[in-house]
């Protein structure tokens, strides 16, 4: 299963889950909510019986504000208001004797309105019936659904919404894992692919035709070079994708950056360039893994000694950095690669390589907690600085 596939069936699954949770207490809050509004009914027609048996108790007329009747046995009844309810009294009475209750209340309908009815016994077959409109009981009744309805369809949205964002943040490192590894698999065809094109092309050539020892040892020799070429791209290549997925973990251990200057001054020669160390007036001492920083100067220095004559490295603390500037005075950088320097398989210049060297640099850097930038000149040719926290040692 895809990631894309994947994201949507956390989705879905998450909002099938929201709905079925959402109905469940749509229903519950439904059920609750109407019988609340039925117990306030039911309390409205046992304060309109109330008042109606004190005013019968008092020998008066019950209020015409509260519908009621009288009923007896022999199907006999008084009406003490007129009301369109007209209920069907004698059914009524029949259920409180039948039952033997002190009180019953049951609905009916007239017309388009429905009526809930409080019957009470009086005694010798006689009856009291009350009777209250049910429309603001059903109004309310059907605001509640709406409501609830509403309530649902905002919250599967929200949490569908949700679960879209929060899946897709939470398959982020899996997706970029896998850009990664696609990444990786492109970048290591794209390192191979020319010089197992010379290797081929020289054994081809090679054995086309019976040739001199001469001419084997020089298509041996090409032959050697690319696979030198291939090997090199090849471990660049696997030192920056540890270094990206944090397998490859700096030992830091305090390290001068001013003498691994002078001593990367010395020991780098490239034909037709001079590298030299600017002394510092004072000690440059960083957290360092020796081995990782040694490799990012190297790459920086043999990269600035390819285009030009001179190269200066210069190494001084700034606030909590310790910094070591790689100078030149080659061509510098195209300023349309300038922000780009540092990716895979870009070019500086014309006079620059299509490789890894600034990208395992910057990758560096970053695994010390550093930081890897490159500019050009005002005078001409280029800068690439490198910062790296200055040792704690140092600081206190």
């Amino acid at each position: 299963m895809n990631l894309r596939r994947l994201h949507l069936v956390i989705t879905a699954i998450t909002a099938a889950a929201t709905v079925l949770t959402a109905l469940i207490l749509a229903v519950a809050a439904y059920h609750l909510g109407a019988d609340h509004l039925r117990q306030e009914t039911e309390r409205q027609a046992e304060a309109q019986m109330g008042r109606a048996l004190v005013a019968l108790q008092a020998g008066a007329r019950p209020d015409k504000d509260s519908p009621s009747w009288s009923v007896r046995s022999d199907g006999t009844s008084v009406a003490y208001s007129e009301s369109p309810a007209d209920p069907p009294l004698r059914s009524l009475l029949l259920s409180v004797a039948n039952e033997g209750a002190t009180e019953s209340t049951d609905t009916f309908a007239r017309g388009n309105d429905r009526y809930l009815a409080l019957v009470r016994p009086l005694g010798q077959g006689q009856a009291l019936v009350t009777v209250v409109n049910l429309t603001d009981e059903d109004d309310r009744r059907s605001a509640l659904r709406t409501r609830l309805t509403l309530e649902v369809v905002l919250l599967v949205g929200l949490a569908t919404a949700a679960a879209w964002f929060l899946s897709r943040r939470a398959l982020a490192p899996a997706r970029r894992a896998l850009v990664e590894r696609r990444g990786f698999l492109a970048d290591a065809a794209h390192e191979m692919r020319t010089p197992l094109a010379v290797i081929q092309a020289s054994a081809s050539q090679s054995l086309s035709r019976p040739r001199s020892a001469e001419e084997y040892v020089r298509s041996l020799s090409e032959i050697r070079a690319a696979a030198e070429r291939a090997s090199a791209g090849v471990n660049e290549l696997l030192d920056l994708a540890r270094l990206e997925s944090g397998q490859a973990i700096p030992r830091l251990a305090p390290l001068r950056l001013d003498l691994l200057a002078e001593e990367l001054a010395a020991s780098v020669r490239v034909e037709g360039c001079e590298v030299t160390a600017a002394e510092s007036s004072e000690a440059v001492v960083v957290d360092a893994d020796m081995a990782l920083l040694r490799q990012a100067v190297d790459n920086v220095v043999r990269n600035a000694a390819r285009r030009s004559a001179n190269v200066r490295l210069e190494s001084r603390v700034d606030g909590r950095d310790g910094v070591l500037a790689v100078l030149d005075d080659g061509p510098g950088f195209d300023p349309s690669a300038l922000p780009h320097v540092f990716d895979r398989f870009r070019r500086g210049d014309s006079r620059g390589e299509v490789g890894l060297g600034l990208a395992l640099v910057q990758a560096i850097m970053a695994a010390h907690g550093g930081a890897a930038a490159a500019d050009n000149r005002p005078e001409g040719g280029a800068v690439v600085t490198l910062r790296v926290p200055i040792s704690r040692a140092a600081l206190t």
